[in-house]
């Protein structure tokens, strides 16, 4: 590779921190060293400033960039200001100096973190040239010794700030090397893979298992893969500095310089594996050396960079430091959707593992939190690093999260000890197997045989039923089988998320009595899915706890709500129904929980008792209460609450089928043709009314807000009849033999959307706030997206009926029948749905059900207001309290307010 050397600044930049060297030598200053030399040899804009200042002779506390340029650039260019901006920003400074041997700037950062000019050097006007540099030396130097001492006096004063090593090494650097470069490795990769079809299909097998994590970020699969391919360049180079102290053959990462190609450095690294191991980590990811030149020498700059710093020679617990915020980066840029907490891991495992001396194992590693988390617990307990290590294994299916699980699992203090991680499907990892873990020491290979564990923990990979790689649905096929073998229960094909069968698989590698602790999604607790999953785990395991949060989300990501899920596993037999199930409210934002409040959270859960409820809150049932209470359309979401006062009046409750009819909402895979707004040619007599979406629909009463076109005739039948309007209309979606343009219709023929199928009340699929069922004014067809009903033909009071869906306990039946979204809406389904119960009308006297109707018809007209509005409303109040005084149970109505509000509530917490 050819590099072209900046010779005047480079050769320049060299003797100015000679001189500033040597002028320190003999004061007593706050700035002890300078350096900068072995990142000055490129032909590009450099990611370090042409010299540093430190505070330490060991230059690990950067003080202060220079950015140097010779006398015929000028010291006001926007693009130099702007660039010595963005290095101070990388290097987590707050300012830097400008030469350009004619004049001197320094720039100091203010309160709104832009960089402003604080201080001005001149009196070398006449050097103007770069001959005049090296003429007119005996002048510019003092000015150099002049801007030392005043930096010194910023310093001394507090106006400069020092920067971290640990900071920058881990964090504002490994982030501006991506930035500057993620375009240009992408650009590259596609260009390379577009002459080898073999690469561009790795490419997309890579992408088709990883675009989850990249969803929130990278959209493009090149963009991606570039980010993936910097971070495994900036790892491997971090950690090989990192351990130089303690493994010799990491020295050798020097020879990583401006004189080497990618794929030597790979050959460098992969001679620090043969005599030291630490594979995980400094396993190359596939096409890494695929990158511009311009790139590579980023990271060569980066590599000399903690070259020079020394970092080796840093205490152990800032190396250890630096370890982990470089895990945090990594998880940062890959932006991993659904990557655990250390917080939330932390508390997992301690409520999860009952022995702390058993082998404990993540087999969906990911990125290794669950497994630090392990370790760290372990080796607080059993007093022995060895043996918290030796007993803790991780594995996942891919390399490149075992890299960063690989740095973060790795101790300073431990550096010798092997790990027990290896590659592997979870759903290929079998009790007995062998697998070889590499001595640290000396990169000899040891056989290990995988264990019965007394404990697994894992955040299951979230991938939902439709985006299920194809190696994977063998094994669900597989799974589905035992399960339904050993249980009588049939997961629906095609509608079950990959995370349903891991339980069924880490059963097989657990101990007698082995605990299992999971993350998982919260749609289990509110889907006939996960009733069946609930059911069928009952076979496999006494399930001890659920827990969720009752104050804020546990991940980022605004679209995952976690659960946690606590299982022993038992003999695969019938549940027994006296079993008691714990479920658990946090009261807490575990991303700020105090020591004390999380050790109460802890012991609350493991002991299956409320210590204190501001911290947690639990209500128990057993398996016989939970399928009594779920038979009334109560989803498993509800249990979290209080909802035993159900036993008070479930003999005066029936199925809402009783009353109404279920109707399948229209999906018309092309809806231009059929949702009509505005003139048509088509005669009105193919049109009927229409009720789209519920968003408009704020009262108890609603009416159609469009027309559908429905027709029942045949091509031939509407030319006889001289339809020319409606054949106009069909003609402009389809050919001339009138087969259709678009090919999604779901009608057949495709232009008969049949008028049937009519509506007369509604309520929302996602309803957030507002809780209600609406009546239409006329029947109208409706679409998919509305849980749409109809009345039965045996109903005698259909004013009767509509008041007691909208009353106090038809609000609650909607809440509990489902579970809440990330966008903390609630998520119920027309299937979920015709399962809720309401109260019967059969039981209600005449003289009640008439005071009923005018009571309701005094909110009846007027908008729905959101719940906590609604329930403070005298005449709502008025009109719940008596409908549940008209069966004989008023007292209860305070504890529905109170359900509905605590359900409510943390639905919402989570935005």
């Amino acid at each position: 590779m050819g590099i072209i050397v900046r010779r005047n600044e480079r050769s320049w930049a060299i003797v100015i921190i000679s001189e500033i060297k040597v002028m320190l030598s003999g004061l007593n200053l706050k700035i002890k060293s300078a350096g900068g030399e072995s990142t000055l040899s490129v032909n590009k804009t450099s990611m370090f400033p042409d010299v540093l200042l430190y505070e330490d002779e060991a230059q690990t506390k950067i003080l202060q960039g220079w950015e140097l340029k010779m006398p015929d650039v000028l010291i006001t260019d926007e693009a130099l200001i702007a660039d010595a901006t963005r290095k101070a920003k990388a290097l987590g400074l707050n300012s830097f100096v400008i030469w350009n041997f004619t004049y001197g700037k320094l720039y100091v950062e203010n309160e709104n973190g832009d960089f402003e000019e604080a201080k001005v050097w001149s009196g070398t006007s006449h050097i103007t040239s770069r001959e005049d540099v090296m003429t007119y030396k005996a002048e510019w130097l003092p000015i150099i010794k002049e801007i030392v001492m005043t930096v010194n006096d910023y310093l001394v004063n507090g106006k400069i700030a020092t920067s971290s090593i640990i900071n920058t090494i881990s964090e504002g650097l490994m982030t501006e090397l991506i930035q500057r470069n993620k375009e240009l490795v992408a650009e590259n990769i596609t260009i390379e893979s577009s002459k080898n079809m073999p690469m561009e299909s790795r490419l997309k097998v890579w992408w088709n298992a990883f675009h989850e994590e990249y969803d929130k970020d990278e959209k493009d699969m090149y963009s991606a893969y570039a980010k993936s391919v910097l971070l495994n360049w900036t790892n491997r180079i971090m950690f090989a500095n990192t351990i130089k102290r303690y493994h010799n053959c990491a020295y050798m990462i020097k020879d990583i310089d401006y004189t080497t190609s990618p794929n030597e450095g790979n050959i460098i690294i992969e001679h620090i594996v043969e005599q030291g191991d630490f594979y995980s980590v400094f396993k190359p990811l596939e096409f890494n050396e695929v990158i511009p030149e311009d790139t590579w020498i980023d990271i060569v700059d980066y590599n000399q960079f903690l070259i020079e710093n020394n970092i080796e020679k840093i205490e152990q617990e800032d190396l250890q430091d630096i370890l982990e915020k470089t895990v945090n980066t990594a998880k940062r840029e890959i932006r991993g959707q659904y990557a655990t907490p250390y917080c939330l891991a932390d508390i997992l495992c301690q409520i999860t593992v009952q022995d702390w001396n058993k082998d404990c194992a993540d087999l969906c590693a990911g990125t290794g939190t669950i497994a630090k988390a392990i370790i760290n617990n372990k080796s607080k307990r059993i007093n022995s690093a060895e043996k918290a290590f030796m007993t803790t294994w991780m594995s996942d299916k891919y390399a490149y999260p075992l890299q960063i699980a690989n740095i973060a699992v790795t101790d300073i203090h431990a550096l010798n000890i092997p790990i027990n991680m290896f590659q592997t499907d979870v759903f290929d990892v079998q009790t007995g197997n062998k697998i070889e873990v590499k001595n640290p020491t000396d990169g000899s290979g040891i056989e290990k045989s995988i264990p019965k564990f007394g404990a697994i923990v894992s955040n299951l990979p979230f991938v939902e039923y439709n985006k299920v790689a194809a190696d994977e649905q063998a094994y669900i096929a597989q799974y589905r089988e035992k399960i339904i073998n050993n249980t009588g229960i049939e997961f629906t094909l095609g509608k079950t998320d990959l995370y349903n069968y891991l339980p069924f698989k880490l059963y097989e590698l657990l101990e007698k009595d082995g605990k299992l602790g999971i993350i998982i999604s919260n749609s289990w607790l509110g889907t006939d899915i996960g009733k069946k999953f609930f059911d069928a785990l009952q076979y496999y395991y006494l399930i001890e706890s659920v827990v969720i949060s009752n104050c804020k989300r546990w991940f980022n990501n605004a679209d995952v709500i976690g659960t946690l899920l606590i299982l022993k596993k038992k003999v695969i037999s019938v549940p027994d129904k006296t079993k008691k199930i714990s479920f658990w409210l946090t009261n807490k934002d575990i991303h700020s929980i105090e020591d004390k409040d999380k050790e109460i959270l802890i012991n609350s859960v493991v002991l299956h008792e409320i210590i204190d409820e501001s911290v947690a809150l639990m209500k128990e049932y057993s398996i016989s209460d939970i399928d009594n209470i779920t038979q009334y359309g109560i989803s498993l979401n509800a249990l979290f609450h209080n909802i035993s006062w159900i036993e008070k009046i479930k003999g005066f409750i029936e199925p809402i089928t009783n009353e109404l009819n279920m109707i399948r909402g229209e999906r018309t895979g092309q809806n231009d043709v059929f949702y009509i707004k505005g003139e048509t040619s088509i005669a009105d007599k193919f049109l009927y009314p229409m009720l789209k979406s519920s968003r408009n629909v704020k009262k108890f009463t609603a009416s159609a807000n469009m027309m559908a076109f429905c027709c029942d005739k045949s091509i031939e039948q509407l030319k006889e009849d001289g339809e020319e309007g409606t054949l106009k209309w069909i003609r402009k979606f389809s050919d001339e033999n009138y087969d259709p343009i678009p090919k999604s219709i779901n009608y057949s023929p495709w232009y008969q959307m049949p008028s049937s199928n009519r509506a007369d009340l509604v309520t929302s699929e996602n309803p957030d706030r507002r809780l209600f069922i609406a009546e239409l004014e006329e029947s109208v067809i409706v679409d998919q997206r509305l849980i749409a009903m109809k009345y039965k033909e045996s109903v005698g009071d259909k004013e009767l009926v509509f008041a007691l869906l909208n009353s106090i306990y038809g609000m609650f039946a909607i809440e509990a029948n489902g579970f809440g979204r990330g966008q903390g809406v609630l998520d119920i389904s027309k299937t979920g749905f015709q399962k809720i119960s309401m109260i019967n009308p059969n039981l209600i006297s005449k003289e009640d059900a008439a005071e009923i109707i005018v009571l309701f018809s005094k909110i009846k007209n007027r908008n729905v207001m959101e719940l906590q509005v609604e329930l403070e409303d005298k005449d709502r109040q008025a009109f719940d309290k008596k409908v549940l005084q008209a069966i004989g149970h008023e007292e209860v109505y305070d504890l529905i307010k109170e359900s509905l509000l605590s359900m409510q509530h943390t639905r919402h917490c989570v935005k």
